[in-house]
């Protein structure tokens, strides 16, 4: 691959095309020779094969880093589990010190940072790859919800920590969806202010103060608009009735827009055509990073839903052993949270009996209900409850997809698991228990698993 001792771009290309295909298909026993082997076979996922030089020498260099990952959802009760996680919870749990997002592995310009930078968010500056004196009983881990459905983040985070365990947390997909674009709206609309105020919009009192809590040119622009349209007769404040209505109103034109893209390409990859998955039918691993971040904070809020997607990725590099999805909602029921916690616990090899309950029940920064609830934003208006019920229609393929992939990789509680069964039964597709047995098909084949489970979601929506 080479012309007068130089590399061609073509050249090394090739080369990495012809050892990706032969790796991911090749058998153990000659990836053991490079000191590699398979995560699970037929996947792209390759780890320091136990015992090798390469193992000795990975398990060294970030034996530091992160022990678990949260990796969302978005809006999934991420900042809530983080608050417990750093109040103290559990005394071996180490958390990054700074802001609580690092975004290492979704972000390009943080990732190409490097491993060491990383490791000083825990060591501060000056950290060495592997040294970490008197801090090595701690279980070290993040929150990031910018990992679970961003290009790359799945693929960056295996290269670095293999061994590392992933917590997800799934929040009932349109109740997620509605959160996400209501903290979008209130930054469209207030800006800063946003930072400050669960009910931003109640804090604006003039054309000028809406000036002055501006964050771009761009938002700023649309917030004198909602200004000239809402303010009340006295000019002292924005009209309630009106900024609902312009909330209900732009969630319905944004969600249209996106889904119409989405059975695009859907539509395609169904039909066999090129691309092999959504996010890049979506055009989103080739985006810069400013505008993937916009594009995906603000353009992104159904595909954000399409939990099967985005779990199906991990399960491509980690084994089914190395995850945990927990439902979002038993976080905030003080019935079932410690339950969930315990879960948790037990996933990270942590000793229950050392938590600290209190946590679990005293009220965060944010929180408005006694309890640790961070992020709780108030909402101007409730969508329609047909407009609800048509994004849970449309949303239902999708989440029965997700639940067959949960239970062919043994990632869903058990059936006896009273509690679970009433707060997570979205996860659990009940068409599944009503129309016959869900189609478990990967998450990356759309075509005989979407009939099936489109067929199931109308069965269930009739009988209902």
């Amino acid at each position: 691959h080479s012309f007068n001792g130089t590399w061609t771009d073509r050249g090394v290309a090739e080369c990495v095309a012809a050892f990706t295909a032969n790796y991911i298909f090749a058998d153990d026993q000659s990836l053991r020779r490079l000191g590699l082997r398979h995560t699970r076979l037929g996947m792209p996922g390759v780890r320091p094969a136990e015992g090798s030089p390469l193992f000795a020498r990975h398990a060294e260099l970030t034996r530091c880093m992160p022990r678990f990952l949260v990796v969302g959802t978005q809006k999934g009760g991420t900042s809530t589990l983080h608050y417990v996680l750093r109040s103290g919870w559990h005394p071996r749990v180490a958390l990054n010190k700074g802001e609580k997002e690092v975004h290492h592995f979704s972000l390009d310009d943080n990732h190409a940072m490097g491993p060491a930078r990383y490791q000083a968010r825990w060591d501060g500056e000056g950290a060495q790859l592997g040294t970490c004196p008197g801090r090595e009983d701690k279980v070290r881990g993040e929150v990031s919800a910018t990992y679970l459905d961003y290009p790359r983040a799945a693929e960056r985070a295996f290269a670095l920590l293999p061994f590392a365990k992933v917590v997800l947390l799934l929040r009932e997909p349109a109740a997620r969806l509605v959160s996400s674009f209501n903290m979008r709206w209130q930054v469209e609309v207030c800006g800063k202010l946003t930072w400050t105020r669960r009910d931003c919009f109640k804090g604006l009192s003039s054309r000028e103060q809406v000036k002055e809590h501006a964050v771009g040119p761009f938002q700023l622009a649309a917030a004198l608009k909602v200004w000239a349209r809402c303010q009340t007769p006295g000019g002292d404040g924005l009209d309630a009735s009106c900024l609902g209505a312009d909330f209900v109103e732009k969630l319905a034109n944004r969600t249209r827009r996106e889904r119409r893209e989405i059975d695009v390409c859907l539509a395609a990859l169904e039909a066999d055509a090129p691309p092999l998955s959504l996010g890049r039918c979506l055009g989103l691993p080739i985006l810069s990073q400013r505008k993937l971040y916009k594009r995906m904070e603000d353009g992104a809020y159904v595909y954000r839903s399409m939990y099967a997607e985005h779990v199906a990725v991990w399960l491509s590099y980690f084994p089914p052993e190395q995850l945990l999805v927990l439902p979002s909602e038993p976080l905030f029921e003080r019935a079932t949270v410690e339950a969930q916690m315990s879960r948790l616990a037990a996933f990270l090899g942590l000793d229950y009996k050392e938590t600290n309950q209190e946590v679990l029940f005293s009220a965060s920064p944010a929180s408005v209900t006694g309890a640790p609830h961070e992020n709780g934003r108030e909402y101007v208006a409730t969508p329609p409850p047909e407009m609800l019920a048509d994004l849970r229609a449309w949303l239902c393929p999708h989440n029965a997809r997700l639940a067959g992939l949960l239970l062919a990789n043994g990632l869903v509680p058990s059936a006896s698991d009273r509690a679970a069964r009433r707060t997570d039964d979205w996860m659990r597709a009940r068409s599944s228990r009503r129309s016959g047995t869900l189609n478990t098909r990967a998450a990356g084949d759309h075509r005989p698993a979407a009939a099936a489970n489109s067929r199931q979601c109308g069965d269930a929506a009739r009988q209902r």
